[in-house]
């Protein structure tokens, strides 16, 4: 799981990296599992510092440890016009519906 996690906060820098021609203006939007854990807040500054000066927005959901409330998150955050998503799954099978 954790490999699985640090791949997608290294695909986000990757992305937001990649220039404004890439994503500029878009929206992305980022469903934390549980956010209670202290690095998460050092991995969303780093991950909101590089989507916005991507010239990207930055939006966020944290599901605090429930499966359930993470499937509203992403429907929320896919709502609010998210282009792109990073979901950190507090239980893959069950994002599944909101993802798809």
């Amino acid at each position: 799981m954790r490999i699985l996690k640090a791949a997608l906060i290294g695909a986000v820098f990757a992305a937001t990296s990649a220039g404004a021609a890439f994503a500029d203006g878009k929206t992305i939007g980022v469903s934390w599992s549980n956010f209670q854990e202290e690095r998460w807040k050092t991995d969303e500054a780093a991950m909101k510092a590089a989507i916005e000066a991507a010239g990207n927005k930055y939006i966020s959901a944290d599901a605090q440890s429930s499966a359930a409330k993470q499937l509203t998150d992403v429907e929320s955050l896919i709502s609010q016009g998210a282009d792109a998503l990073i979901i950190l799954a507090q239980d893959a099978g069950a994002i599944g519906p909101a993802v798809e």
